[in-house]
């Protein structure tokens, strides 16, 4: 598989919920292949599908697919189903930690220090009880005890990941992952994964969830192909909550801008929703806010990704116990509540120019301008350059942009709108646009 260019997040274990309790089968996700068509995705990626206790993170075999949702064959039968319609398949990968109810971590409360399984976990205090009632410590991801951390360092557990990750691509065919808090995992040995993955399937793409830190560290020192923009995706949201798009375009140009950014020429996972944090349209001051940042979503630098039900305008917030909220059962498609009627048809248009555009796929940021509401900047690939506008206030604007540090070639007719192209060109007099942008919206011109 190729770098993807867009991807759906669909998390089974919420999605394939039954009222009343149980599971549909994993399998039954094929039905949703005409809608993700509609919305030009080329790659789907599933939230966590093998045996667990719970939520799916807390795993207890990553050779057996959860019984709650199927078999390996139901998975094997997804993944062709997918494959057959154009559409690449991502599995979530708990590499970092596990169940308490892990064979490893079951052998180690059996046995103490004699189990075979004694270095698998990392930092291990035998005798100091732990707040689950074991009689040894163990360190735990985020301090939750139930999900002791694996002992990366360990070359059994290393040749033990492999070997999982071999076993999926090759039955499988599944063409990358999702690294679960790779932010925590050892980066040595995320290489010699990353490593071992691209040699068994070249094309296999590796995305980190790395919540906090240099991204720089898990691409070019990790080896991993992209990591999830948690640094964009607050910045999109509090920019437009807040009027200061200044805090947008400051990242976007740190991470991206054509002149200095961090991470320019790598194409980082951008969301606006997750399995993990509230849904945008909860999130949001004004819900017409909705429609403008899935056009800044879509034109800005890296791959965009919709969690399920986002394109509808589901809401759910983190609750204080679980986040089931934040993964709610879809037993149709689409569903037969819908909270946002007109959001499907623009995401479906976003989607189909940001697939049908080379340079807001491929090409590299150059900011033009930005005020407390308004933003706008350039997308140049080879030949192709592309002007963004966006407007986030309730009133129609009037911008003059100084486009004369731009290489432009156009027609003395001036520039055409090719996002809405029922709207007048704007004539370029001297390098300067002079453009109405409309309210909650925005424009989009070729520059060449």
């Amino acid at each position: 598989m190729n770098t993807p260019n867009h991807i759906y997040h669909i998390f089974p274990l919420g999605a394939l919920r039954k009222e009343g309790g149980g599971y549909r089968n994993l399998a039954t996700l094929a039905e949703w292949i005409p809608h993700l068509q509609s919305l030009r995705i080329d790659s789907v990626l599933l939230g966590p599908v093998f045996q667990s206790e719970t939520h799916g993170y807390d795993v207890t075999d990553l050779r057996r697919v959860d019984p709650r949702l199927g078999s390996w064959e139901d998975l094997q039968h997804l993944v062709q189903a997918f494959h057959a319609a154009g559409i690449g398949v991502i599995l979530d990968a708990v590499w970092n930690h596990t169940s308490r109810m892990h064979y490893a971590y079951r052998d180690l409360l059996a046995l103490g220090p004699r189990s075979k399984y004694a270095n698998w976990y990392r930092n291990v205090r035998w005798g100091v009880r732990n707040l689950c009632g074991d009689p040894f410590t163990v360190d735990a991801w985020a301090g939750f005890q139930d999900l002791p951390e694996l002992n990366l360092l360990e070359p059994e557990v290393q040749n033990e990941i492999i070997d999982i990750a071999s076993l999926w691509i090759r039955e499988l065919r599944i063409d990358g992952v999702r690294l679960d808090a790779a932010d925590v995992m050892d980066r040595g040995f995320l290489r010699r994964l990353s490593d071992a993955c691209h040699a068994q399937k070249e094309n296999f793409w590796m995305v980190g969830e790395v919540v906090n830190g240099d991204y720089r560290l898990w691409i070019q020192d990790a080896g991993l192909d992209s990591v999830t923009n948690y640094e964009g995706y607050k910045s999109l949201w509090s920019s437009f909550n807040d009027a200061n798009f200044f805090e947008i375009a400051y990242s976007v140009n740190r991470l991206s801008g054509d002149d200095s950014g961090l991470c320019r020429g790598d194409k980082l996972l951008l969301f606006n929703e997750n399995h993990d944090v509230a849904r945008l349209a909860s999130v949001l001051k004004k819900p017409e806010h909705l429609y403008p940042l899935h056009l800044l979503h879509y034109t800005l630098p890296g791959i965009p990704s919709l969690y399920y039900g986002e394109e509808w305008g589901f809401q759910g917030v983190k609750g204080k116990t679980d986040d089931w909220d934040l993964r709610p059962a879809m037993p149709t498609i689409p569903p037969t509540k819908i909270p946002q009627p007109d959001l499907l048809h623009n995401l479906q248009r976003l989607a189909e120019f940001h697939m049908d555009n080379v340079a807001l796929r491929e090409g590299g940021y150059f900011p033009i301008f930005v005020s407390a509401e308004q933003i706008a900047f350039v997308r140049t690939y080879g030949k192709e350059s592309l002007l963004v506008v966006v407007n986030a206030s309730d009133k129609a604007v009037n911008l003059n942009l100084d486009l004369t540090k731009v290489n432009l070639v156009t027609s003395k007719g001036g520039l055409t709108d090719i996002l809405n192209r029922d709207s007048p060109g704007v004539p370029l007099e001297k390098g300067h646009l002079k453009v109405t942008v409309p309210a909650y919206w925005g424009r989009v011109f070729s520059l060449c």
